[in-house]
């Protein structure tokens, strides 16, 4: 504590009065001009100070400069009207106005003296000590008999010859002050040993935590956080939090600042570390004071060489689509897509299904960029385009042959994605070492121990995965494994908004390869925006291959692109039934789905083929695709 009086007498007064509290620590009890005080408040701050007690003008400049608690010397009620019934007697009044003229922090309440002394107190409170002489002036013209003031009030009363009292450096104010500051003291020492037991609990925590006010600036922050960040606290305290986690979406700090809404579980590289990120709104009376985050470190991301990396490249082991090259202007793609970055992030199985053609591959691909081990192999199978005892190799290896330095698929894919489409197709017997794949154990053909893996699995199915369960087609193990997290794509006829950026995206990707240029009318992008695309990107793809390989002149409308469907996929009326297929193989499988109800075991079974078979047919034939 440090005591700053305007009066050589009260600090006089003040010192022997202080030592009575033993609970406080005066650092100094000194005169202080009032011209200094502020330099003088902020040296104390400087030096450790925790509380300043100040009178009148004095403790209004402290504060401005200072942020620690200012207690305020004020003159007690019973000085003043010791003073007004002082001036009351020499002015033999029956009822005297006098003035109290001052600065409010420095005085206290007079509003009863007129019932209980017959005095009228008018106030007249200052914010600056050049106002002081102009309200005695005043307080003359509002006809007060009498002013009560401090030294500057009193030398004007008396150039004007107006009766006037000084205020003294009362012991009752300073004793009061005292009692106040022993209180606001304790408080302080309350909230010390609070801070010191909440800043020894987030030192020896494991998770980073960061303390953000309501403009999103970093105030406090604990040892975990600075390492996990790998910033000084130099570097991190008083930073915008936008610059100190660049990796974190803006938004998501704007919905916690502004909208008082939570994030909960987000994923974020941080220096080849997976970190769960979690922001929640400070909120008191329910106004946002500012927010907390917390790290908890996640999965280590194992990079690999530069070397292996090369030739993953050069087999085709990378994924080259990113959320950013998808249209998505529909609200089911945003939510998809939205949906799919938050499971980027974590490396548990996931399923996509959807209608053929929705683009489950493409998904696939930017979920893996999305991702922390994007740097790491992407290798996709369908497992409808082989034999079973050929995937069989593939996926797991032939360890009773193989060769040094060949790797199976499972391992290419180790810290990175193996993706399975049409993983309906799989034999029991592979769908069991997926599973177990999926579990995180690689089991070899041969004589080979098993494994740990740390490849992050992603199947995708065209139909209805559960229902193959409930037939016994798939095993229900695997499909509550991969079906953890699930995202289902929509149909392009039920995302409309998006067609137009598909058709954009592969004219442009078609004119590049052809060197043909062509440009679309009006009417021709509305005829493909109202189109129900049945083979959703597969036929708008190839449609627009189609049209620039086709068109005989520059400008393309919307008869010719009727046209072009119409030959090569005519679009079926609501009362025209299923499809019908020129090829004579195509319409008798159809037929046979039909018939089936969709059960392609049912049909393989009255074919006397196996169903990775029949999966090979429908996919030459255009019954079934990604």
């Amino acid at each position: 504590m440090a005591v700053l009086v305007p009066y050589a007498e009260m600090r006089d007064m003040a010192r022997p009065m202080a030592a009575r509290y033993g609970y406080l620590s005066p650092m100094c009890i000194e005169y202080a001009e009032t011209c200094r005080v502020q330099s003088r408040a902020r040296e104390l701050e400087r030096q450790g100070c925790e509380l300043i007690v100040a009178r009148g003008l004095q403790a209004t400049l402290a504060r401005q400069v200072v942020k620690i608690p200012i207690v305020e010397i004020r003159v007690t009620s019973q000085e003043i009207g010791m003073l007004a019934l002082d001036l009351k007697g020499e002015l033999e009044e029956p009822c005297p106005r006098i003035g109290l003229v001052g600065f409010s922090n420095a005085l206290s309440d007079a509003a009863s003296f007129h019932g209980l002394f017959g005095v009228k107190l008018p106030r007249y409170m200052a914010e600056s000590q050049e106002e002081l002489s102009r309200f005695v002036d005043k307080a003359r013209q509002e006809g007060c008999h009498a002013v009560i003031g401090g030294e500057v009030v009193c030398q004007r009363a008396r150039e004007l010859g107006l009766p006037c009292r000084f205020i003294p450096c009362g012991r009752e104010s300073l004793e009061d002050a005292f009692r106040m500051a022993s209180q606001v003291g304790y408080a302080i020492d309350l909230e010390k040993s609070s801070r010191a037991e909440m800043d020894t609990m987030l030192s020896y925590t494991f998770t980073g935590i960061v303390q953000l006010d309501s403009r999103g600036t970093v105030l406090r922050a604990n040892r975990m956080a600075f390492n996990m960040l790998g910033l000084a606290p130099g570097d991190m305290l008083g930073s915008a939090i936008a610059d100190v986690l660049p990796e974190l979406p803006r938004s998501l700090f704007d919905q916690a600042l502004h909208e008082g809404k939570e994030t909960y579980a987000i994923h974020v590289p941080l220096h080849k570390l997976a970190v769960i990120v979690n922001i929640a709104p400070i909120l008191v009376d329910n106004a946002i004071h500012g927010a907390i985050l917390t790290f908890q470190e996640g999965e280590r991301v194992e990079e690999m060489s530069g070397e292996f990396r090369r030739d993953l490249y050069q087999q085709g082991y990378f994924a080259r689509l990113r959320f950013s090259q998808l249209p998505q202007e529909s609200a089911e793609s945003k939510r998809l897509i939205a949906m799919a970055k938050r499971v980027a992030g974590c490396s548990a199985p996931l399923l996509l299904s959807g209608e053929p053609g929705c683009g489950k591959a493409m998904i696939a691909q930017c979920i893996h960029n999305e991702s922390l081990v994007r740097d790491n192999a992407f290798v996709p199978l369908d497992c409808a385009a082989f034999q079973e005892d050929t995937l069989d190799t593939m996926l797991f290896g032939n360890y009773t042959s193989r060769q040094s330095g060949t790797l199976c698929l499972a391992e290419t894919a180790q810290n990175g994605t193996l993706y399975l489409s049409h993983i309906d197709a799989l034999s029991p017997e592979l769908q069991y070492k997926v599973l177990d794949l999926a579990r995180g154990r690689l089991r070899h053909n041969g004589s080979h121990p098993l494994m740990a893996s740390n490849a992050r699995v992603i199947a995708s199915c065209d139909g209805n995965l559960f229902a193959k369960v409930q037939e016994g087609e798939f095993r229900s193990d695997l499909y509550y494994e991969l079906s953890a997290l699930h995202l289902r794509l929509e149909p392009l006829r039920r995302r409309r908004e998006d067609i137009l950026g598909w058709v954009d995206m592969y004219l442009e990707e078609y004119q590049r390869k052809h060197k043909r240029y062509v440009a679309l009318t009006q009417e021709a992008r509305a005829y493909l925006t109202g189109y129900s695309w049945p083979g959703n990107l597969n036929q708008l793809r190839g449609l627009c291959q189609r049209v620039v390989l086709l068109a005989d002149k520059r400008h393309v409308n919307d008869l010719f692109l009727r046209q072009q469907l119409e030959q090569r996929d005519p679009e079926p009326r609501a009362d025209a039934g299923p499809p019908v297929y020129q090829d004579q193989e195509a319409r008798r499988l159809a037929e046979l789905l039909i018939k089936h109800k969709g059960s392609r075991q049912a049909v393989a079974e009255e074919l006397g083929i196996s169903k990775t078979t029949l999966w090979r047919r429908m996919k030459r034939l255009g019954l079934g695709g990604e």
